[in-house]
């Protein structure tokens, strides 16, 4: 059982959805299957040890690979719980990206 509880943002379930999405169309079942074994995994690791990743500076953020993309998610150690709050793909300016949005929706 995860020490933290690993909950999603809207805005987090819209990017998985979109590169779920776009691997189907694009790429194939076998490509979506390794994002989606890769998030599963993601998902127990956060869960276990919230704190073993990078820090987005100048925010309270972490992030950490995640099969071609970039996972961004909160910890509050407090309620023992952790909510993913974007996934961008590698090759954007994500931190830029994350930095000039709303992350909280």
């Amino acid at each position: 059982m995860p020490r933290f509880t690993v909950e999603t943002s809207r805005s987090f379930d819209d990017d998985l959805d979109a590169a779920v999405s776009w691997r189907l169309t694009n790429v194939g079942s076998s490509s979506t299957a390794r994002l989606l074994d890769a998030y599963d995994a993601f998902v127990a690791a956060v869960g276990e040890f919230p704190l073993m990743a990078g820090s987005v500076e100048g925010t309270s953020y972490r992030w950490r690979a995640l099969e071609g993309y970039i996972a961004v998610y909160a910890v509050e150690e407090t309620t023992r719980a952790v909510t993913l709050m974007r996934l961008f793909h590698m090759s954007a300016n994500w931190r830029a990206r994350l930095l000039a949005s709303n992350v909280d929706e």
